[in-house]
């Protein structure tokens, strides 16, 4: 195998084992029905009980990994956290492996893979370019509020900026912490019922209102500090 394609490969590899853990714990499901969810979080809180640190570091472990390779499956995840670790435990380790992630995404792009992202998405990079110019790290905190960019093409485009890696990772860590919460919030909700009915109740509703508004929320913020 040539040396450049040796990244390629990983990737791919590494993209084929992480399907395969998902698809096996999930059943192929991206948003499972409740019956299916208990079934699974009882699964997850067994494991957790018997090996607590072992479950924690592969919990984040997968989630960081997810991230970077910007994976379906975060948002399952988070739900996950909710459950297993509660809304403050599984809050900062949601957010601390989404943050990593990214910065692993920005990183790579920065150093390893600049070319093909260039040439695939350097078209897009004169608007970034102008919106960090004018608002720094701010700029990016309002994108992860307001999902203008997909996640997916944010994290190796802000590589190819000049931002400092310091800079990127505490304004996504800042800017992920709300949606983070919500979505942690709403699954440690969703333990907790034990029917359909209990989904209704307000605390799931209003994290998954809060969920809805928050993007409404960056938009504003990117508006004020435009003007």
């Amino acid at each position: 195998m040539q040396p450049s394609r040796l990244p390629k490969f990983l990737l791919l590899v590494i993209t084929a084992v992480s399907g395969l853990l998902l698809w096996e714990f999930w059943g192929g499901m991206v948003m499972p029905e409740l019956s299916a969810w208990q079934a699974r979080q009882q699964e997850l809180l067994l494991w957790q009980q018997q090996q607590p640190w072992l479950f924690g570091l592969g919990f984040f472990a997968l989630f960081t990994l997810l991230s970077a390779l910007a994976l379906p499956g975060c948002s399952v995840l988070a739900l996950a956290a909710g459950a297993c670790f509660g809304w403050v435990g599984g809050t900062l380790l949601v957010v601390l492996a989404s943050t990593v992630g990214a910065t692993l995404s920005f990183l790579a792009a920065r150093h390893w893979l600049r070319a093909s992202v260039q040439r695939r998405w350097g078209h897009r990079m004169a608007a970034i370019e102008a919106g960090l110019a004018r608002d720094g790290g701010r700029y990016l905190f309002a994108l992860r509020l307001a999902p203008v960019i997909p996640y997916a093409l944010l994290n190796p485009l802000m590589g190819l900026s000049r931002m400092r890696t310091r800079t990127f990772f505490n304004a996504s860590l800042l800017g992920m912490l709300g949606g983070s919460a919500l979505y942690v919030h709403a699954g440690q909700q969703m333990a907790r019922a034990g029917s359909l009915h209990g989904l209704w109740s307000p605390g799931v509703l209003g994290a998954l209102a809060l969920l809805a508004l928050l993007p409404w929320a960056g938009r504003l913020w990117m508006r004020r500090i435009s003007a």
